[in-house]
């Protein structure tokens, strides 16, 4: 199986997103998707990101990021937020209503056990109308809302979250929840990844496999780059043409 998911963390940079009880949103899905991000690795499944450094990336340019390699998937992941601190819950938004929406509202329930908000069909969203695949965008609990902001602040929410998103991915494909690559202990995890771009070294934070990942955001812009990986010294060069923000 050679499935490719793209991993949306909503916000970033000077885009916090909600913000309320000490969370800001950008922090949080960024924890959550690069979670979601090395539990599809472990599982097989080729993934990119739109980000994963607190940057801001345009609406535009993060269906291009997932449009330009032709992802199976796209899968962006937001806390919500409310002026009434009473609203709660989960709800899954897509265009239409799709198998992967109600894959993902089923496991975030059952993992998060927050209040079902059902499955909401969102044709005014940019990275819904905007992607070319199968999209959905997850708003997994309400920051404005007291109980569930002290939830999201632990790392047991990160995790429920993540597994949760994976869960429903997985259940999409038609792949076992617990499944992982045979070969997955055999690969070197590298959380920090050296980066060599035109003869320059840099680091960019994100998972890498062996050289069986796919490209993080801050590379996918910089389409034509030719990729080459060192198993001995776990580098990865690319040799192209730069843009200013390449490594960040």
């Amino acid at each position: 199986m050679n499935k490719l998911v793209c991993i949306d963390a909503g916000h970033g940079g000077y885009d916090s997103g909600a913000v309320g009880n000490g969370i800001k949103e950008k922090d949080v899905v960024l924890k959550v998707v690069k979670r979601i991000g090395r539990l599809l690795g472990d599982r097989g499944i080729s993934i990119m990101y739109t980000r994963i450094s607190d940057i801001y990336v345009g609406l535009k340019e993060r269906c291009q990021i997932a449009n330009s390699l032709n992802a199976d998937l796209f899968v962006s992941v937001h806390i919500n937020s409310a002026a009434s601190e009473q609203a709660s819950g989960t709800e899954t938004l897509c265009y239409n209503k799709n198998r992967l929406a109600e894959f993902i509202q089923k496991h975030l329930l059952s993992k998060l056990k927050l209040k079902d908000r059902g499955i909401k069909e969102r044709k005014d969203l940019a990275v819904l109308n905007g992607t070319l695949m199968t999209a959905v965008l997850c708003e997994l609990a309400f920051l404005s809302n007291k109980a569930e902001a002290e939830f999201i602040k632990t790392e047991k929410f990160i995790d429920l979250a993540a597994e949760a998103i994976v869960c429903g991915i997985c259940e999409y494909f038609g792949m076992e929840e617990t499944h992982k690559n045979k070969n997955t202990e055999d690969l070197e995890m590298k959380k920090n990844i050296d980066v060599i771009i035109n003869g320059e070294k840099g680091c960019t934070g994100g998972y890498f496999a062996d050289g069986k990942n796919l490209f993080t955001a801050d590379f996918i812009r910089q389409l034509g780059f030719r990729v080459t990986y060192n198993p001995e010294t776990k580098e990865v060069s690319f040799k192209g043409k730069v843009c200013a923000d390449s490594v960040k």
